[in-house]
């Protein structure tokens, strides 16, 4: 037997297969707690990229970015629930791997800038706009994260 068949054999993995309802309610809880994840990211990343320029953007940071990792984790944990149902199928889904990839990739890329440039934001934050590798990175993050919601309906398809 497999890692990934003995996940699915858990009991969680056999409820959330046979259970008529236990899957619908984890993907709702998923899908509500990424949407929040995503509409908060992209908040932010359009104001990196220059745009409501009145709002400061340490502000807006504070205010958003615990609304942001708080639902990450449930995104997370709701999403393990999801892959203890099909573990095996999603580790050979090309899919399921790109969407984690993705994931990955945008989660590099927002440490990289919250521990680099947005240090140094009070230098830029209203009067000179952001640096062009600020915006760069706000454009990657909100295709990557919209390249990942993309994965994951495909993966109800596939």
């Amino acid at each position: 037997m497999t890692a990934a068949h003995a996940v699915e054999a858990t009991g969680l993995g056999r409820m959330m297969r046979e259970s008529l309802w236990a899957f619908p309610i984890v993907e709702t809880i998923h899908i509500a707690a990424f949407a929040i994840v995503v509409g908060s990211i992209v908040v932010l990343d359009l104001r990196l990229l220059g745009l409501s320029r009145r709002v400061p953007l340490g502000r807006l940071a504070s205010h958003v970015l615990p609304w942001t990792l708080g639902a990450f984790g449930v995104a997370v944990l709701s999403g393990l629930t999801m892959f203890t149902a099909h573990a095996a199928d999603y580790l050979a889904s090309g899919v399921f791997m790109l969407k984690m990839g993705l994931i990955l990739a945008a989660a590099v890329n927002a440490a990289a800038l919250h521990m680099g440039a947005m240090q140094r934001s009070g230098a830029w934050d209203a009067d000179a706009g952001p640096p062009a590798r600020v915006r760069v990175a706000a454009g990657a993050s909100i295709l990557l994260w919209l390249g990942v919601i993309a994965c994951g309906r495909l993966l109800a398809y596939t």
